[in-house]
């Protein structure tokens, strides 16, 4: 295991939080939208 291949799966990592992050982030202001609309 060397070094760029510690960096490539480091960043993958760091991709997928960012997928699901953003991902969740869309979720709760649809939420959130829903919410506010039916109030």
């Amino acid at each position: 295991m060397n070094e760029s291949d510690k960096k490539r799966r480091r960043a993958l990592m760091v991709f997928q939080i960012f997928i699901y992050g953003y991902l969740a982030l869309q979720f709760g202001i649809q939420m959130y939208m829903y919410a506010t609309r039916n109030w």
